[in-house]
């Protein structure tokens, strides 16, 4: 095959992969109450910066074209710059398209006349189209892709642009003399973002966390090459703007990030570290939540609250298979998500690696210019697709203008957005005429494989060896889609070995796979993933009629209206819940914002009405998830010989969302109370204090 021709069948898989996340969130009203300084200026144009302005030209040589494009519509009123000669070329795949494909004498107009209208913006001068229609917003996002946005999708771009007409948050009326409160579980992102919609509405909320920091898995998972996969813009609040310094952070920074989160929002205050709620129950007869908690010198204590949020998350359980002899292993041996806080020393020694998922994939390329020999051992090959900015920082120029101009940052990361949406949607369902094999499920989800199969080969060279050892077998999408940062060069080293099997012995110099052979090694990582089905386990959850939520779940099989209410369990709200992690999609904050948006609709209505307690009707889950499960009957998930950790031990899929995001965007924008049992301490509304 010549490069030419492997350029065109990588770019024919490009042009149709979008690895999607959902950046889907809605500027809500607390964006408007709780932004920074620095956003309310978005279309006032305050001054932001005075003096030398040599950092503009340089942050502008840096800056996404399209981006700049959609920016000056907005400062000139002037839409010439999303036609003609400004329109880009389409964006591809997970590239940003930062030159737009344009010539040197466009790029050059477009920075010169963005100089100038930024100049002015700084200086106080206002936009000339401040607030465009829901017409020309989506015209303007389909000229800066080069491709069709549906008008459908007008309500989160003008949300996500923070154009909404929204009013600011109100405090939220609680009821006279009481002391109505939130217990949060968990100090990770589910937990902050909880917490400031709480503090914004003005209702008490105090947070348990088990450790002793904050941050949930971006405080435990500190091995190797921990990053997250998805934009550092857009794996951020979309009300708590951040001067990252690489396109897709660390895990160091994003803990940094989420620290100077509680910070800026005054949350620790409201921590109570190292305590772990073993058991909440609802009483009835006093209509609050009581949580049994417990610290690390044993001691329990009792807290009540009106409502209970659960923020422990799924990614809190590490899976470690039950290997005969480990105990006997002589060497350091562990998990990722419990990678040594000190480090470890891995010089010249000999690693086994258990596992080639996710951490896997960004542990192997991290040490395996360290260590003696790198033995990798993999069930099954995994899907992985190139992302150009990966390990790349972002210049300080460029990091400047994010900051100072709000609606640069907003375009930036809207436009981020659509790589990382329903543009997917279309490849992961199954179409009944087809015949792929089993390899592929529809014309789409070929086109991936083609291109996925290209550009592994490519990555391989001369270890094409290799390649019936890594290649899937099952479609694209199947498991959960993971991007490469050098996983495939790195097989391809000479001290690398890819075991394709599994661990069933260990002894004291290393283990034995189920193909007999024995692997010595002075180090045992393992990468064995986690235990995500079990929902909130192993904390006890009693609810009506002394209920156990693990029983009504059955165990693993946990189901819950848009993921977050389950009928039995009054005032009881799950984040990260059932059927909320979007298959299509990766930033899971966005998620969290859609439904702590949802639960704040609820709770302002139910005290509106004068009550205290609120359930889900039980028809309006069951239906709802039936739905889930038909939509799932059609997708890639469900397909014959397709295994993944998304479903549960009776192959029911508990994690992923079927719907596209825009659905599940427009189910979470308010809250129907018609759906709900609402009652109990009844009270005249206008009776009320601001608590």
């Amino acid at each position: 095959m010549s490069s030419d021709q492997l350029i065109n069948i990588i770019n024919v898989y490009v042009d149709n992969f979008i690895f999607a996340d959902n950046f889907l969130q809605s500027k809500r009203a607390l964006r408007r109450c709780r932004q920074k300084a620095d956003d309310s200026a978005i279309m006032d144009g305050q001054t932001k910066s005075t003096g030398d302005q040599e950092w503009l030209l340089d942050a502008l040589t840096a800056a996404n074209l399209p981006t700049l494009c959609c920016l000056l519509v907005h400062l000139t009123g002037d839409r010439s710059w999303i036609e003609g000669e400004f329109v880009p070329s389409r964006t591809r795949g997970l590239d940003d398209n930062d030159s737009g494909g344009f010539t040197e004498s466009v790029k050059q107009k477009i920075r010169d006349a963005a100089y100038v209208a930024l100049n002015d913006w700084l200086s106080g001068k206002r936009p000339a189209l401040p607030n465009p229609t829901d017409e020309l917003l989506v015209e303007m996002m389909s000229a800066s892709l080069g491709e069709i946005v549906p008008q459908s999708y007008a309500p989160m771009i003008r949300n996500d642009l923070a154009l909404s007409d929204e009013s600011a948050v109100s405090p939220i009326s609680t009821p006279a003399n009481s002391d109505f409160c939130a217990l949060i579980i968990g100090a990770g992102i589910s937990g902050l973002c909880a917490a400031i919609e709480f503090e914004a509405a003005g209702i008490p909320y105090t947070i348990v966390e088990r450790h002793n920091d904050l941050g949930g898995v971006w405080f435990e998972n500190r091995y190797p090459g921990a990053a997250c996969d998805v934009p550092s813009y857009l794996y951020s609040f979309s009300f708590a703007a951040y001067d990252w310094s690489r396109f897709f952070a660390g895990s160091s920074e994003i803990h940094n990030y989420l620290e100077d989160v509680a910070d800026r929002y005054d949350i620790r205050r409201h921590i109570r570290f190292g305590q772990e709620v073993v058991e909440a129950r609802f009483d009835e007869v006093s209509g609050k939540w009581e949580a049994s908690l417990i610290d690390a010198d044993g001691t329990q204590q009792l807290m009540n609250a009106n409502l209970l949020i659960s923020g422990v998350g799924a990614f809190n359980k590490p899976r470690l298979p039950n290997v005969p002899g480990l105990a006997d292993f002589k060497g350091p041996s562990f998990h990722t998500a419990c990678y040594p806080q000190e480090g470890i020393d891995l010089e010249g020694r000999n690693v086994i690696l258990i596992g080639n998922g996710a951490s896997a994939m960004q542990v192997a390329p991290a040490i395996v210019d360290k260590v003696a020999s790198l033995t990798i051992v993999q069930r099954t090959p995994q899907w992985a697709a190139p992302f150009p900015k990966f390990g790349q920082d972002i210049p300080d120029s460029l990091r400047r203008l994010l900051m100072e101009v709000p609606l640069y940052r907003l375009w930036y990361r809207l436009r981020l957005s659509w790589a990382f949406n329903d543009k997917l949607y279309e490849a992961l369902q199954q179409d009944p005429s087809w015949d792929g094999g089993g390899r592929s499920i529809n014309a789409i989800n070929d086109a991936h494989r083609v291109g996925l199969e290209a550009y592994i080969k490519s990555e391989l060279g001369s270890a094409i060896h290799l390649l019936p050892q890594v290649l899937p077998d099952y479609p694209p999408f199947g498991k959960r889609m993971l991007l490469d940062n050098g996983w495939f060069r790195t097989l391809a080293k000479k001290n690398v070995k890819l075991v394709t099997g599994s661990v069933v012995e260990a002894h004291a110099t290393g283990v034995t796979t189920n193909d007999g052979q024995k692997h010595d090694a002075d180090v045992l990582i393992w990468a064995t993933g986690f235990d995500v089905v079990n929902l909130l386990a192993p904390m006890k959850v009693v609810g009506l009629g002394d209920r156990e939520l693990h029983d009504d779940w059955n165990g693993d099989d946990a189901r819950a209206y848009l993921g977050t209410v389950v009928p039995g369990y009054p005032n009881f709200f799950c984040l990260y819940g059932p059927n909320t992690q979007f298959g299509h999609g990766g930033s899971l904050i966005t998620v969290l914002e859609r439904q702590m948006h949802y639960v704040m609709s609820l709770v302002r209505q139910m005290l509106e009405k004068g009550a205290t307690q609120i359930e889900v009707d039980k028809h309006v889950h069951d239906a709802y998830n039936e739905k889930v499960d038909s939509t799932h009957a059609g997708m890639v998930w469900t397909y014959p010989g397709v295994e993944t950790y998304y479903k549960n031990s009776k192959g029911r899929v508990v994690v992923n969302n079927p719907f596209r995001i825009l659905e599940y965007w427009q189910m979470t924008e308010t809250a129907d109370l018609t759906e709900f049992k609402v009652g109990r301490d009844a009270i005249d509304p206008t009776d009320s204090v601001v608590a």
